[in-house]
């Protein structure tokens, strides 16, 4: 019987299946090879950047330990060591003693000659340096390290790394220029102590690629690792480190060759890295990737053969009923004759299919629901923006018979159309004064306090004076002390900044404090008013308002704690009420107090020491803060 193509076959399916796996086989072999090979040439890469970086922080130390005692040395001639060439000479001597790196400690005068060095003494003929560009540099920016190109010393004919810095005296007149000269001998011999790893080799160029140093068994490292012609054809100012050369990695032979280019200082470090050191653990994970990728293959192609009779033909009728359930339409049952395991999928997928049909009633139940909550939550802010506009439009209501009443009780209280005869009458028009323009000043908060909430509060913001608006809020509330037998201290810190706030809104928050403040505490007692600027912490800097119930001071540490909880805390948010311990209803004060500090973008925050003792904190960020001088 002749067979057609659009007949299954199971030879002829096996058999293209077995080829194709033949084909992708070579293909994922073929891009596993190149991903170890990428893996593995970035990994050496980040090794030989290391060695470079280790290199590198040896040169900067020492530079560095020039620079202090470049520093030190400049500093003693300036004082005027400098006069004395004898002196000098034999102080730069004694320097040269204590560490063998620094070869020579050398003083060239104003007129850019040599005149002492610590190997010679005193020179008799100054020598004339005035060619060389470190000299050039230091004098047209003293007091600053300038590394030279390396050199062969005129006076100790050895090749040097000169590291000098020019001097003024206090006047600013150019002094003269000190240098030290660092043995390049003994740095390669320092530096050969790096080397840890077997296999690497290094050397140090200018970037004239005049070599410095050379850490190698190999007399010819540069020649056979590091051609002139390769190393002149890289531009350095846009690749300043990387590979030149590699080894292979499959045979082992060859090196790789990586330079850096220093960012600190004029230098190039050569890093050479013998391949058999490194690439035999690349070929061994490679053949083993390669093999279990032919393991895989064999078992695929075994599999093909289970796969074909006893799932294929299963999994297609699952697919058809899965794809039925996937669009919403009831489940059908699974021909019987099929494998158990499908058999008991199938089961599953009725389960799957049940689940997805209360799934959709559960989502649309819960999407009515989201509905009906974001309607009461919209009709929950329109009702209190509603409550807060009607009390702000009572407040403004209020204000003409309160007005009224305060004049009229005024008028009796003065007699101004004749006299009182009764005294009682007068001390109750005085009564009458007093408590409607406390009613009436309750009310103007009250009034704050709602148009804060509807947002109708506008802030007219300047650099304001702290002091002035401390002592205004005093003489608002001079009549309450006075009553309660109280009074404040005014401790003003320098340097005393200015904030960015609106003058009248801080000033009402400072006197709302003092009277919240004022409520609780002792009769007969002195409350305390402190203001102080933090720049301990550049990042963190701050403004502190304090107002204590008692003539204490808050520690710095513990003001410091508060900005870092309430201040500089993002997640932070500001409670609504009083602390619990005070044991009251909120204060109106208290609120609209807080509410203009949230205003201006500051914090507050309520410290109860003890329980005679309360302290109010308002604390201001950088941004709200500026100086005279700014």
């Amino acid at each position: 019987m002749r067979s057609s193509w659009l007949q299954p076959s199971l030879s002829r399916d096996f058999a293209l299946l077995s080829a194709a796996i033949l084909f992708i086989l070579c293909m994922i072999s073929a891009w596993v090879t190149y991903a170890t090979y990428n893996t593995h040439m970035k990994r050496v890469e980040e090794e030989l950047q290391k060695e470079a970086l280790r290199i590198e922080s040896t040169l900067a130390t020492e530079v560095e330990r020039a620079n202090y005692m470049l520093t030190a040395l400049g500093k003693q001639i300036v004082l005027g060591l400098g006069n004395d060439l004898t002196r000098l000479a034999q102080v730069l001597k004694s320097f040269d003693s204590k560490g063998n790196i620094y070869s020579i400690f050398s003083w060239i005068g104003p007129e850019q000659h040599a005149l002492v060095s610590s190997n010679r003494g005193v020179l008799e003929k100054p020598v004339d340096i005035s060619d060389r560009d470190y000299v050039k540099k230091s004098l047209t920016d003293p007091w600053k390290m300038t590394i030279g190109r390396p050199i062969e010393g005129r006076v100790s004919n050895q090749w040097v790394i000169p590291v000098a810095m020019g001097l003024t005296d206090y006047t600013g007149k150019f002094a003269g220029t000190l240098m030290i000269s660092l043995d390049i001998s003994v740095l390669t011999e320092q530096l050969s102590k790096l080397v840890k790893r077997d296999g690497i080799s290094f050397a140090i160029v200018s970037k004239t690629l005049i070599p410095l140093a050379q850490v190698s068994e190999d007399k010819d490292f540069m020649t056979h690792n590091f051609p002139t012609q390769k190393l002149v054809n890289v531009n350095f100012s846009t690749s300043p480190k990387g590979l030149i050369a590699q080894g292979s990695p499959f045979w082992g032979t060859g090196t790789y060759a990586y330079y850096s280019v220093s960012e600190h200082y004029p230098y190039i470090i050569l890093i050479g890295y013998d391949s058999k050191h490194i690439d035999g653990s690349m070929r061994n994970m490679l053949w083993s990737r390669l093999l279990q990728m032919v393991v895989m293959a064999l078992f695929f192609v075994l599999f093909l053969w289970i796969v074909r009779a006893r799932m294929i033909a299963p999994v297609m009728d699952m697919t058809s009923i899965v794809s039925d359930v996937a669009k919403g339409q009831p489940h059908t049952a699974l021909p019987q004759g099929g494998p158990m395991e499908i058999e008991n999928l199938s089961a599953q997928v009725k389960r799957v299919s049940e689940y997805i049909q209360e799934s959709k009633r559960i989502e649309d139940e819960l999407r009515n629901k989201m509905f009906t909550l974001k309607k009461s939550k919209e009709r929950s802010d329109i009702e209190k923006r509603s409550l807060v506009e009607f009390l702000a439009y009572m407040c403004q209501e209020m204000f003409t018979p309160l007005n009224n009443i305060a004049g009229f009780a005024q008028v009796m209280k003065e007699q101004l159309y004749g006299p009182i005869e009764n005294r009682k009458y007068r001390q109750y028009a005085s009564d009458i004064f007093t408590t409607s323009n406390t009613v009436l000043d309750n009310v103007k908060d009250l009034q704050l306090y709602a148009k804060a909430g509807t947002d109708y509060v506008e802030l007219v913001e300047k650099a304001v004076d702290v002091s002035s608006v401390v002592n205004k809020a005093i003489r608002f509330v001079e009549e309450r002390l006075e009553v309660e037998k109280l009074s404040v201290k005014v401790v003003l810190h320098e340097p005393m900044p200015r904030l960015i706030a609106d003058e009248f809104r801080l000033q009402q928050v400072i006197m709302n404090l003092l009277l919240y403040v004022l409520g609780h505490t002792m009769p007969q007692a002195t409350m305390r008013l402190d203001a102080r600027m933090f720049t301990d912490n550049k990042d963190k800097q701050f403004f502190a308002l304090v107002i204590n119930s008692m003539d204490t001071t808050l520690p710095n540490a513990k003001l410091t704690e508060l900005a870092d909880k309430v201040l500089f805390n993002p997640s932070y948010q500001s409670p609504q009420r009083s602390l619990e311990a005070l044991k009251e209803q909120p204060d109106l004060r208290l609120e609209l107090a807080r509410t203009l500090v949230n205003l201006h973008h500051g914090v507050m925050d309520i410290v109860n020491e003890s329980e005679s003792n309360l302290a109010v904190v308002v604390l201001f960020g950088t941004s709200r803060i500026r100086f005279v001088d700014n």
